[in-house]
């Protein structure tokens, strides 16, 4: 073999070892969720699969959505959303589905967590709003 062919060999070797170490891009859906006792007419319940997973943990009846917002986040960047008047996040896609995010209010931040996010699975960040009532953020991987 010549010294050409060989050359031509590795860089076809490490660009395809280039291409498997990045991530791929993800699709976050952020959910602003209201959770109460009192049934509220006119306001939207989450999907009933999210209802299911947060009434497991919660004690709360009724589970009201009350913003939303899809991000499309390339790999190693980070995306942000305001959810509320005072509630937003930033969420940074790493590898392997897994995310990073940091929920902030009037601009302080609350928590950080990351996590592994596959379809079907959900990231739940929660708060209190009183006594009768707590708000949630749910973020699930779109397909």
């Amino acid at each position: 073999m010549n010294r050409f062919t060989v050359l031509v060999a590795l860089l076809l070797l490490v660009s395809g070892g280039f291409v498997a170490a990045q991530a791929d891009p993800i699709t976050v859906q952020a959910r602003l969720v209201h959770g109460t006792s009192k049934e509220q007419k006119g306001k939207m319940e989450v999907p009933a699969a999210i209802k299911k997973k947060l009434a497991k943990v919660f004690k709360w009846m009724h589970y009201y959505q009350l913003n939303s917002k899809r991000l499309n986040i390339a790999d190693a960047t980070t995306k942000s959303a305001k959810l509320s008047k005072t509630a937003s996040i930033k969420v940074t896609n790493r590898k392997n589905d897994k995310i990073a995010v940091s929920l902030y209010s009037k601009g302080k931040m609350l928590v950080q967590k990351t996590q592994t996010l596959r379809p079907g699975s959900y990231m739940v960040l929660a708060g209190n709003a009183g006594s009768d009532s707590a708000w949630f953020i749910v973020l699930s991987k779109s397909k």
